[in-house]
């Protein structure tokens, strides 16, 4: 699942939550959402375990060469 698929499934306090525990913030996600921000990798992979692999890095950037 990507982030805006996220946004779209859960309310604004889960997506706050997940963001919190991947130590960013709910507007940050938002920019990402939105293209004006792109997350780092390291972002990705915190923004995976945060949401219980709902989400995975490879989701989140697929621009980036994970190894499978």
């Amino acid at each position: 699942m990507n982030l805006e698929q996220f946004f779209d499934k859960h309310g604004t306090a889960r997506v706050e939550d997940v963001a919190r525990a991947a130590g960013t913030n709910l507007a940050y996600l938002r920019q990402c959402k939105y293209g004006t921000r792109r997350m780092s990798a390291d972002l990705a992979v915190k923004m995976e375990a945060a949401s219980g692999r709902e989400m995975t890095a490879p989701e989140l950037r697929p621009d980036l060469p994970w190894s499978k």
